[in-house]
């Protein structure tokens, strides 16, 4: 007998769908098997239950779904245009670790210029107070 349990649990609805069966007579043997397994099987206590019956499943952050989802398209994607286009622009001067890079060794190289005037001006300083 199929069955269908809706009940809220602090604001979300739970469906559970399950099968009622039907009453028949069990017999001992059944029934000593079902507690031996409910008694192997070591089910928490206490504050570790009520934890269990609260915790819900993590959440996924927007930028990690979407991260996801872009992975598999991917790997599902068969297209090798696709995935050519995808390499051309990840090493390309339109990527943006390769524009980092560049302004990165831009800022360095700048620096060590004016480093190199700086010093020129203190041996110039130097030589004039002797």
């Amino acid at each position: 007998v199929p069955v269908m349990e809706a009940g809220k649990d602090k604001g979300q609805k739970n469906d559970i769908n399950g099968i009622a069966a039907a009453k028949t007579p069990v017999s001992a043997d059944r029934r000593q098997k079902r507690t031996q397994k409910t008694k192997s099987e070591v089910q928490p206590k206490g504050l570790d239950s009520l934890l269990n019956q609260i915790s819900r499943p993590e959440k996924l952050s927007t930028v990690a779904k979407t991260s996801a989802d872009w992975n598999l398209f991917k790997e599902k994607s068969d297209n090798a245009q696709l995935k050519e286009e995808l390499e051309k622009k990840a090493m390309g001067n339109e990527s943006y670790l390769v524009k980092k890079d560049f302004l990165n060794r831009v800022d360095v190289r700048r620096f060590e210029l004016e480093k190199a005037e700086r010093e020129k001006e203190r041996v110039k300083r130097a030589a004039s107070k002797k």
